[in-house]
């Protein structure tokens, strides 16, 4: 990008973030989903300067891309709440407790069904030590692209667990 145009994006930026915080707050709440909406529409302009610039109205084009990642983080937030209840789900028969008993065992059965990378993919989104937006930009992949690896990967070892279980 042009420096003179970064300097364009830059005072834009400046001058308009509020106004574009309480687009994104209107969609999405107060807090930081609203920032990163407002952010990340900004990084659009960035990566697209030409088409930001000539846009007929530069708020116009903001408000649209804080939109579309309003809806980026609320299709997020569907995914993550399918994730939950997956996870409870992933076996029903056992109590949490017998599988804390069994994590050795249990362990080992998903190492058998799933490669080890994956399966520390599929551990660190399942222990929230790593989300799929962090998971994504890790692998180079869209996020919906790891919501969808991680859900592969869950079905996997939900059907070996309850193979293992019905012995």
């Amino acid at each position: 990008m042009e420096r003179s145009t970064g300097q364009f994006v830059e005072g834009f930026y400046r001058k308009n973030y509020r106004k574009l915080y309480l687009h994104a707050c209107s969609l999405l709440g107060r807090g930081p989903e609203a920032e990163v909406a407002v952010q990340e529409a900004f990084l659009a302009a960035c990566k697209k300067p030409d088409e930001f610039i000539n846009s007929q109205s530069h708020i116009g084009w903001l408000k649209k891309a804080v939109e579309n990642e309003a809806l980026h983080i609320l299709r997020e937030k569907k995914y993550a709440t399918a994730l939950f209840m997956s996870l409870e789900e992933l076996s029903p028969s056992q109590e949490p407790t017998a599988l804390e008993d069994d994590s050795f065992e249990l362990i080992e059965l998903c190492q058998g069904v799933v490669p080890k990378e994956e399966l520390g993919f599929f551990f660190r989104i399942a222990k929230h030590e790593s989300t799929f937006l962090e998971e994504a930009e890790r692998q180079g992949i869209r996020s919906a692209a790891c919501y969808k690896r991680f859900e592969r990967i869950r079905k996997k070892l939900q059907r070996a667990l309850e193979d293992h279980y019905k012995m």
